[in-house]
């Protein structure tokens, strides 16, 4: 019961969120103007060079800030605890279900710490950082503005849950974007903790950390894919991209619902 009571208490925030911060929209932070000609040739030569690479990951910094950042409050408020009551809700329409195991090995109608955990970690994790990764990687190109049965209801519930979860992202990285700054001598100490989140989930900080080096080595590599991404031409081909996308998975995804719906 107190898993249920947590659960709902976090996706009535995530809701709470979705509202008043319904209108933010990603604001992506500007790199300082490269020095003049003048402060060049009074400085050593290397520093122009050495600056260019810090920016590009500070850059990147910035945006991996927003990813894990996102990424984990949604796993806890939306995918984690929505899901959680979309299962729990679906095993009391199906009483003759109770007691037998999922796919997952879980048993219908149980509602444990370890099978809450294992639901996180295994279930609402992985689909909340790949959902806001995608998310912030088509942000530009999207319009602004907002197993048991039976079978209908959980095409309804999941469906519902896939809309709050893009919907509070949309709402809670435009709202962060405002109030996360670039990394600089001064702020370094708060603007690394977002950080520490790669340090836990250590095989995504990994990937996240070789993202670094690369960054670092090509410090232009990434200003240009985002302006790129950004341009007129870049939202027109990400829009045309998302189209084909939508159409060529209509097929896996209709026949899922037909699936599920009959059972």
């Amino acid at each position: 019961m107190l898993v249920v009571i947590v659960s709902v208490a976090l996706l009535d925030l995530a809701v709470v969120l979705c509202v008043v911060w319904g209108r933010e929209r990603l604001v992506e932070p500007a790199l300082p103007a490269p020095a003049s000609d003048a402060a060049r040739s009074a400085s050593a030569p290397t520093a122009p060079r050495l600056r260019r690479h810090l920016d590009g990951l500070r850059l990147y910094a910035w945006w991996v800030s927003m990813f894990l950042v996102a990424a984990t409050a949604s796993t806890l408020l939306v995918t984690g605890a929505g899901g959680r009551l979309a299962m729990r809700l679906l095993a009391l329409t199906s009483p003759e279900a109770t007691g037998r195991l999922t796919e997952a090995a879980a048993t219908v109608g149980e509602i444990t710490f370890e099978g809450t955990l294992g639901f996180l970690v295994f279930g609402a994790l992985p689909f909340a950082f790949a959902s806001t990764a995608l998310y912030l990687l088509v942000a530009p190109w999207l319009p602004r503005g907002r197993l048991v049965g039976p079978g209908w209801l959980s095409v309804l519930v999941f469906a519902a849950l896939a809309v709050v979860q893009g919907a509070f992202l949309a709402a809670f990285t435009g709202r962060l974007s405002r109030s996360l700054p670039l990394m600089t001598r001064t702020n370094w100490a708060e603007t690394v903790l977002p950080l520490l989140i790669g340090v836990v989930l250590w095989p995504l900080g990994v990937i996240l950390a070789v993202g670094a080096l690369v960054t670092f080595s090509l410090p232009r590599l990434l200003p240009w894919f985002l302006g790129v991404r950004a341009s007129r031409g870049g939202v027109i081909v990400g829009r045309v991209l998302l189209v084909l996308g939508v159409i060529a998975a209509l097929p896996a995804f209709a026949a899922s619902v037909v699936s599920i719906w009959g059972r």
